[in-house]
């Protein structure tokens, strides 16, 4: 029997999901409420958290009524990098420089990834890092030029330039 999409959203039978472990200390990750993890938990947010929290402070949110998380563990470092690699990545398409379906096609080219697996929450140090510097790479460039084809040129037509010298 096939388990439907909408089953398959709130986490039943994903692969892997009951054996899941710490990428740090090899530990088991359970699913639990952010209660007492995040410091303001009004929205009953859900983690999957190391076994061994608060000393691996490994873990990562689930979508919300679902058991299927946002990315993968990863330890404070690595959340608050992937935070930054997405706010740098993010203004590529929220500055109006890029639409929102351009900037993720150009995320999954640079993962050399399918775009429906293109998350920032599944990324690496490594890869965080190459976002940040990419993103700003083409961020500059884009409002570079941007500003160049908008850029008030001074008019020459029978030396009006000069006239003021």
């Amino acid at each position: 029997m096939k388990k439907s999409k909408a089953a398959k959203k709130k986490g039943f039978d994903i692969p892997g999901m009951k054996s899941m472990r710490c990428p740090y200390c090899g530990s088991k990750v359970h699913l639990r409420s952010a209660d007492g993890i995040y410091k303001n938990n009004n929205e009953n947010t859900n983690l999957f958290v190391c076994s061994q929290y608060p000393v691996c402070d490994s873990y990562v949110r689930v979508h919300p009524g679902t058991t299927v998380p946002v990315g993968s563990v990863a330890n404070a470092k690595l959340r608050a990098l992937r935070v930054t690699a997405h706010q740098h990545f993010d203004k590529l398409h929220k500055s109006g420089l890029m639409g929102k379906k351009e900037a993720y096609t150009w995320l999954a080219f640079m993962l050399q990834s399918p775009q429906s697996q293109a998350h920032i929450g599944y990324l690496s140090e490594y890869y965080c890092n190459q976002i940040i510097k990419e993103s700003d790479k083409i961020f500059n460039n884009m409002k570079w030029k941007l500003n160049k084809k908008t850029r008030h040129k001074p008019a020459t037509n029978g030396g009006e330039r000069y006239a003021a010298q």
